[in-house]
């Protein structure tokens, strides 16, 4: 006993945010009711009362022994309050049941986004009216608005507005696999969206503003202004790239851009997190020490290196707050700011206290951020330079040799040392980086030693160095915006060249946790071991390949098996239909794929963002078929993405001819990947004996309406399907448990 509780003691903060991270992830396992949370929270406090009297009484193995569990549900209980809806009745969110004109009275709270098509507001709400009130009521609560235009300049982050919008409770993907937005709001704590549809429903009120409402508003203001200088002084596709590693605002990345970041897998460049801080603390720090040591005076009684890092400090927590404060910069400013206190105090320095401390500071605010892959990819690729690197670097290096000091060594030894950075967060961060996005980038390492100088030793310094010549010298700061945008232009030629390499970028299915949790364990036990053990690179390096291949090629190899008996899947895409056939013989069948039209066309599709996800999360690689009922762009405009990549082998449609761009181009699609694509007539059918799926009719080319052009290209006039299953499907109703019809006419 006293061994385990002398580890907690050497060991309590990486513990206790354990214990803590542990009660979160069991959260959302269980549903108590409201009630059973209350008598949670009491019991917590009844423990709270035990703890106090055991350290005081100087038990000190019964206090570290119920101190873990305590942390732990504590950690549950934070979680459980967070997953309620919210509990106060004057919130907006009991006041709107369903979607509602009204008029909002609020406070514009956070710099509006315009991604040049319409404009994001988060307004916290103060008043409501509906249609069937006559007055006014008080609420609370954060709402987001899309208004299609860019928000009139004189509205700024503070001030109060009237607001005539359409408000409704956000709706999110149900489908397994598919990216909750409802959830995700609600984890900002936002329970309402709306839609404004002209900027001549917004009204500015003139109200009196206090000297606290103006000041805690600063930084957002000054977030807009900086927005609106970085638009004047920066064009093209680098202005969304500055606002985004400068203020934090990745609105204006436009499609193609992010969707090229994406594939060389150089994303987390564009988020401002731990490298962009530690590149803007060292700027400062060496600024503020060239600054002090012009002094004699000061040299020889102050310590000037810790002066220098202090006045540091209030610089950079000024910036994360220009930033957002969001996960990752939260992250970065703790970490920072622990850094710098405990180097000016002497402390001792540990990585993982550091590490423990930023994460149970975050946790405390919003237990749900546990859950988001921007804190699990922070903090993953925190944990394997902290940890993984000085271990690798051991392998290569087991005598601990180092190159001699000439120019080309140091060249070569900072070329190492990035590559070994960039090898050790692509492995800590892959099986995440596949659970979320089902997405690996194969040139990612070789990626970033390119693109990572440009934009935070080259681009960021010339930014940060811009932001306070805006009001001291405007011109000189649009010369340092301008200087810095060109080393944005040179990055973005970088990453669309990666992303452009055959093979650059390869889509998976999301591994399972367990094999996550195994990968993850096994990658830094082997590391630590050949480290230790190992005299050679040899001996080390293929058990980091082999570990990495086997999270790659496991998905591939771990596909589930065939449903005993035929599973239907009806896919929530909002507008238009997407289903889902499984059979017993392992036949998969997509019949349909189209939702809500995108507004452009470089924008993820539906295919992408709810119907492959939802393939992968049931570990499908490839599909059999995929039947389009009728070509109207709800039935079809996700497709082209799941053509690319689930290689189906046939394509059954209406017909084929004499449609929009959209449609011909996945026919085109088709064509160049070998994929026959079939017209099928009454009778003809798919699949075996053990299932298949028939056509019953094709009321386009059906006798009745034959002689008719317009009567083929109506919408009413589809496919009409029958599917067949030699067993029954206890995974269906039971009014379907027999012959299922899937009787499509399509409207």
């Amino acid at each position: 006993m006293r061994r385990p509780v002398d580890f907690i003691d050497n060991h309590l903060l990486v513990c206790l945010a354990l214990a803590f991270i542990a009660g979160i992830s069991a959260a959302p396992l269980f549903w108590p009711a409201p009630s059973a949370i209350r008598q949670l929270g009491v019991g917590l406090f009844l423990v709270l009362l035990l703890l106090a009297g055991l350290y005081l009484g100087g038990r000190r193995e019964a206090f570290f022994c119920l101190l873990l569990p305590f942390m732990a549900g504590l950690g549950f209980y934070a979680s459980q309050l967070h997953l309620q809806v919210p509990p106060r009745e004057s919130h907006i969110f009991h006041r709107l049941e369903t979607k509602t004109e009204a008029v909002l009275v609020g406070t514009l709270r956070a710099m509006p986004t315009f991604d040049g098509e319409s404009s994001k507001l988060t307004i916290g709400a103060e008043y409501l009216r509906r249609a069937e009130d006559r007055d006014l009521e008080a609420v609370s609560g954060t709402v987001l608005l899309r208004l299609p235009d860019r928000l009139p300049e004189s509205l700024a982050p503070g001030d109060r507005i009237a607001i005539r919008a359409t408000l409704d409770r956000p709706d999110g993907g149900r489908s397994p696999g598919v990216f909750d937005y409802a959830r995700y709001l609600a984890e900002k704590d936002i329970w309402i969206t709306g839609f404004i549809r002209s900027s001549s429903h917004l009204h500015r009120l003139a109200d009196e503003q206090s000297w606290f409402h103006r000041l805690r508003y600063l930084p957002e203001r000054l977030r807009t202004g900086i927005g609106q200088r970085i638009d004047a002084a920066v064009s093209g596709p680098a202005r969304g790239i500055y606002r985004a590693i400068l203020i934090g605002d990745y609105s204006q990345v436009d499609d193609a851009t992010r969707e090229a970041f994406k594939g060389s897998g150089t994303m987390h460049i564009l988020a401002v997190s731990g490298l962009h801080m530690t590149v803007i603390g060292s700027f400062l720090y060496l600024i503020f020490y060239w600054l002090l040591s012009r002094s004699e005076w000061l040299l020889l009684r102050c310590p000037v290196r810790k002066i220098a890092a202090f006045l540091s400090l209030p610089v950079l927590v000024f910036y994360c707050l220009l930033a957002g404060m969001n996960t990752p910069v939260l992250r970065a400013m703790i970490m920072s700011g622990l850094v710098i206190v405990a180097l000016c105090s002497n402390r001792r320095k540990s990585p993982s206290t550091l590490l423990a401390f930023a994460a149970l500071a975050i946790l405390a605010v919003d237990p749900l951020q546990l859950f988001t892959a921007s804190f699990q990819l922070s903090f993953s690729a925190v944990l394997a330079i902290l940890f993984l690197y000085p271990a690798l670097e051991k392998i290569i290096r087991p005598d601990g040799s180092r190159p001699s000091p000439g120019i080309r060594a140091k060249i070569g030894n900072w070329l190492v040392a990035g590559l070994l950075v960039s090898v050790v967060a692509t492995l800590a961060t892959a099986p995440i980086t596949l659970f979320f996005f089902n997405r690996f980038s194969t040139v990612g390492v070789f990626a970033n030693l390119v693109v990572e100088p440009l934009v935070c030793l080259w681009s960021l310094p010339a930014g940060f160095l811009a932001l306070p010549l805006l009001l001291l010298a405007p011109g000189l700061s649009e010369l340092c915006l301008t200087l810095g945008a060109f080393g944005l232009e040179l990055a973005l030629h970088a990453v669309r060249f990666f992303s452009a390499l055959p093979g650059s970028s390869i889509w998976l299915p999301s591994p399972p946790r367990w094999l996550m949790i195994l990968y993850l364990i096994a990658l830094f036990a082997t590391t630590f071991l050949a480290a230790r053990r190992s005299a050679a690179i040899v001996k080390g390096l293929p058990l980091l390949l082999g570990l990495f291949l086997f999270l790659i090629c496991a998905p591939r190899l771990l596909t589930p098996k065939p449903p005993e008996s035929l599973q239907v899947s009806f896919l929530d895409v909002g507008q238009g239909s997407s289903t889902l056939l499984q059979y017993p013989s392992g036949l998969n069948i997509l019949v349909d794929g189209g939702g809500p039209a995108h507004g452009s066309s470089a924008s993820p599709s539906v295919g992408e963002r709810a119907i492959a996800p939802f393939l992968w999360h049931k570990g499908i690689l490839k599909l059999d078929a995929i039947v389009i009922t009728h070509p109207d762009a709800d039935h079809y405009n996700g497709l082209e993405f799941i053509v690319t990549h689930f290689s189906p082998a046939l394509i059954w449609t209406r017909d084929t001819v004499g449609h929009d761009k959209s449609f011909t181009k996945i026919m085109k699609l088709a064509a160049a990947r070998d994929i026959p694509v079939v017209v099928p007539a009454r009778g003809q059918f798919f699949g075996d004996d053990s299932g298949y799926l028939e056509c019953v009719e094709n009321l386009a080319i059906a006798g009745t309406f034959a002689e008719s052009a317009q009567h083929r290209q109506d919408a009413n006039n589809g496919l009409v399907l029958k599917e067949r299953c030699a067993r029954s499907s206890p995974a269906i109703s039971a009014r379907t448990r027999r012959d299922t019809w899937l009787a499509r006419i399509m409207i």
